[in-house]
């Protein structure tokens, strides 16, 4: 993945004050490389499994998170080549899972 750059910046408002939510996704994207792509298959997206365990339908998850359907189809498919840290987080918190639910570091 050579050219790509990763850039984390930490917004803490103090040395006492905790990593925000969206500071500790970043963290956890870049370790498992989420950032650059999901090509080749090194991340699996388990977005289909967990929409199936729930019944819910592509079209209601973009209604509910306000990602656009698109979005959702490719990550529903697993054929997305990139993912917005906010996209992560609206699936994380309507499904109520994890990061390391939605998507899988594959060898």
């Amino acid at each position: 993945m050579e050219g790509k750059r990763f850039v984390l910046r930490l917004k803490m408002s103090s040395c006492r004050s905790l990593c925000t939510h969206k500071d500790l996704l970043q963290v956890f994207l870049i370790s498992c490389g989420l950032i650059c792509s999901l090509v080749g298959q090194m991340i699996k997206c388990h977005l289909s499994k967990l929409m199936g365990e729930k019944k819910l339908k592509i079209v209601d998850v973009a209604r509910e998170t306000g990602v656009n359907r698109g979005t959702i189809t490719r990550l529903y498919h697993e054929t997305a080549s990139r993912v917005e840290l906010e996209t992560i987080d609206a699936l994380c918190r309507y499904l109520k899972c994890e990061v390391g639910e939605l998507f899988e570091f594959v060898d």
